[in-house]
Order: C-alpha cells, then structure tokens, then sequence
C-alpha cells in the first residue's frame, strides 16, 4: 500500500458505501484511541468491525469493511497522481490544514475531505462570502464588485460559490483590489475553468478553489444546495445582495435564500441588503430578513461593522441599528 496519507484519505473517501457520517464514525474512534488514518488501514478486517462495531449495523448497514483491501489499485493510485500533478491537495479531516470554522459549523456533516487548487493558506484566512442570484442588474453587480473591493482593501478575504452573477461579480471585486478571493465549487476539479472575468486578474497568486465533491463530479442543482452549507461554514458573516423566495411559483429551491438561512442555523451573522434599495421586489431578501437577517442599505454599512469586529480601535460613526449588533462577533 501506498503509504502517504493524502492517499490514503482519497482512498476512504472511495470505498463504496462509506458516507459522511459512517467516516465521522470511524475518525472519532480513531482520535479516541489515539490512531491515524494510517493505522486504520494497516488493521486487519475482523480487528476492524471489533473496534468499529456499528460498521454493517443499523445506520451504517451497507458500509463493509471487506472493500478495504481492495481499495489500493493503480486505477486508483493513478488517478490520485493525476490530481497532484494538477496541483490538487486533498485535505483531510485530520489535517491541520482543515478549517476548524467548518468542523465547528457542520459537526458531523463537515466533508471528510477538501479538494484544493491554489492558495491553501487561504483556507485558515478569515472569510466574508458574498452571495446572491445569477440574474441581477448593473446596480447589484456593482455593488457586489464594491464590497468585496472594500472588504479586500481590509485584507479580508472574499469568498462566494464562483457562480454567474453575483458571486463572480464578488471574485472580481476582491481581485481588482488585489485581494485574495475562495471559490468554493460545486463540482469536481477537474471541471474548473478559468473565467474569462477573471483571467486579466492575478488569480493564481490571489485565490483558492475548494470543493467537496470528488474530481470527477460535475454541477448538479443538489450539488449547489449542498456547497452553500460549505460557503457558510468557511465565513464570519454572509452578505446576501438578492435572493429569490425560498421557493418559486414551480416549487424550486432559491439557493441564495438557502445559504442565508442555512448560515442562520448555524448562528452566523447574515447581512441582507434592504429590498427597498432594489429596483424590483426580492421576496428572499424580505424573507431572510425576518428570519434574522440584518438590513443594510450600502455596502459601506457592512465594511464598517466588519471592520469594527477586525479591529476594536476602529472608532467610525455608525447607525444605531448597526451599533447594537457588535454583541454578536
């Protein structure tokens, strides 16, 4: 076998009938019994299920540990040397590397591991995502550009899901200040592809694209939904520019409003911007406001009290509304 531990937590990730909550399974085991991935794959099967025993129980029913010994094969290993000539990195549960905000955030939904492309160190760099719908006017894209832009100038850095519309709007925002940016995908590396908004930028040195979804995966709409929570976890705050209802007229999810809500749920500020700055109506952005979600009217609103969390020295005038919301950073 070939011991190198990013392969071996490709490997895991590849067993069949493994999910996410099977592998947390298996890792707090292993971290109570003070073992390594490295360990778990030098057991033999039958000490295996002695000390994973709700393995091929109940919950975990289809998951078998016979699969195991043959898990390393060339196809396999072949594939795992093609993503490190890419310069992909897998980034696993045990890896320091692995933003602590996400385990935090997603408890034992958190993605056993991370595949990613570009600057790493962004993955421990505190994070704004900014995040809205793909159809926006000028207004809105220009307003997400100047929030990211400001958020970037104060060594923030800008994360959104590298969608049309408002979150590529936010990526180039954050490069044009020269900023760092975190894409954060919702399909495999393999199927990234440079923008064409974003290749006058120096994106290679600036930014990072993240995704939990193996290499080969491409966009699916449930991809989509389940990349919000991952946009959520990586962030402080989340800043939602438009969102459609929670549902439309033909019953389809907004993922922007589920990225707001979700990041609700998880007790991260959420800023919305005020529907009476919109020239049409967003019943999202009503919505979530309701929910929870804080009103702003201009994009110097939020980089303000952001900064005011980055730096308690930060002595600018603020609007009451705002001042009273520093209780929870």
């Amino acid at each position: 076998m070939r011991n190198n531990r990013e392969y071996l937590w490709y490997m895991f990730a590849n067993a069949p009938n493994f999910g996410i909550k099977s592998i947390h399974y298996i890792y707090q085991i292993l971290l109570l019994n003070h073992l390594t991935i490295e360990n778990l794959f030098e057991m033999k099967t039958n000490d295996l299920y002695r000390l994973f025993p709700e393995i091929g129980q109940r919950k975990f029913s289809k998951s078998d540990f016979s699969c195991f010994p043959l898990l390393d094969n060339n196809q396999l290993y072949d594939n795992y040397l093609q993503l490190k000539k890419n310069d992909v990195s897998i980034i696993g549960l045990d890896d320091d590397r692995y933003p602590k905000s996400v385990k935090e955030n997603m408890k034992d939904d958190a993605p056993p591991i991370l595949y990613c492309k570009g600057q790493s160190l962004l993955l421990q760099k505190k994070g704004i995502s900014i995040v809205g719908a793909r159809d926006v006017d000028n207004y809105e894209i220009n307003l997400a550009k100047e929030i990211a832009h400001q958020l970037a100038e104060n060594k923030i850095n800008v994360t959104s899901g590298y969608a049309k519309g408002v979150d590529t709007s936010a990526h180039i925002g954050a490069l044009e200040a020269h900023g760092t940016t975190t894409m954060i995908l919702s399909f495999g590396t393999n199927h990234i592809s440079i923008k064409r908004e974003i290749q006058n930028f120096d994106w290679r040195q600036n930014s990072l694209f993240v995704t939990q979804f193996a290499p080969y995966e491409k966009f699916s709409g449930r991809n989509a939904m389940t990349r919000n929570k991952l946009v959520c976890a990586m962030s402080d705050a989340i800043i939602v520019i438009k969102s459609g209802a929670e549902r439309n007229a033909e019953g389809k999810m907004s993922g922007t409003f589920d990225a707001g809500k979700s990041a609700l749920q998880m007790g991260i500020p959420v800023f919305v911007l005020s529907p009476k700055t919109l020239k049409t109506q967003s019943q999202g952005n009503i919505d979530l406001i309701k929910l929870g979600g804080k009103e702003f009217f201009t994009g110097l609103d939020v980089v303000n009290f952001i900064k005011e969390k980055s730096n308690a020295s930060y002595h600018k005038t603020y609007s009451p509304k705002f001042q009273t919301q520093l209780s929870l950073f």
